[in-house]
């Protein structure tokens, strides 16, 4: 139902009758916190503006933290919908809508050798697969900089945060190290110091989205 209702509401947006239609459709291409993909927009009026989108992250991100090695997976793909709006008409928006997540992030680590693992030092290898588990769809504010229906071809900016809740960390061991005595109590302590120094942060999902558009109708 979560994830119904958004795009329930665009759709009710884009087919409504003909007295409150007519600032034309646009179409665009976006790349940054909101994956790789493409959005869809529609003119309701001079200042307000319904668009939808929908991206992928067909990468991962390799990293060193604390002399440790990980590979962090981003969640497969992410959609928007949401309103803009113009305040004056012009090329600045406020913003406001959800978006949803297929997936979680991940962070793995495989390591050999010495591993502090909560307060407990390890001498073994294996995999370390940490996962922040948060809702899948959330709520959505930012600032946006370019009109996306109207003027031809252009360039937008979106900047804003995502409400996402503060995540349950979980972290599985594979390999030896999950045979080591203690493992368990050392990692559900590992959890709890992320949870304690980082869920505060882990709470947002940064907006920072650069795209190109062209209107297709008027």
């Amino acid at each position: 139902m979560k994830t119904i209702l958004p795009l329930a509401l665009l759709l009710w947006a884009v087919l409504l009758p003909g007295p409150v239609q007519g600032q034309g459709l646009a179409l665009g291409a976006r790349a940054g916190s909101l994956g790789l993909g493409g959005e869809a927009a529609y003119g309701l009026s001079e200042t307000l503006t319904v668009r939808g989108g929908f991206g992928v992250f067909p990468f991962e991100y390799d990293g060193e933290f604390e002399e440790e090695e990980y590979t962090v997976s981003l969640p497969t793909s992410i959609w928007s919908v949401g309103l803009d709006l113009y305040p004056g008409g012009g090329p600045i928006r406020l913003m406001g809508g959800f978006i949803g997540r297929s997936g979680d992030i991940e962070v793995e680590s495989t390591f050999s050798g010495e591993r502090e693992i909560g307060d407990t030092e390890y001498t073994s290898s294996g995999t370390l697969l940490g996962t922040l588990d948060q809702g899948s769809v959330a709520p959505f504010l930012g600032l946006g900089f370019g009109r996306h229906t109207g003027g031809g071809f252009g360039f937008f900016l979106d900047l804003g945060v995502a409400f996402t809740g503060e995540p349950d960390v979980t972290i599985t061991p594979s390999g030896p190290i999950a045979s080591e005595p203690g493992i368990q109590e050392a990692l559900r302590e590992e959890e709890n110091t992320i949870q304690d120094e980082a869920g505060a942060y882990l709470e947002y999902w940064p907006i920072l989205s650069l795209g190109i558009k062209v209107p297709v109708g008027g």
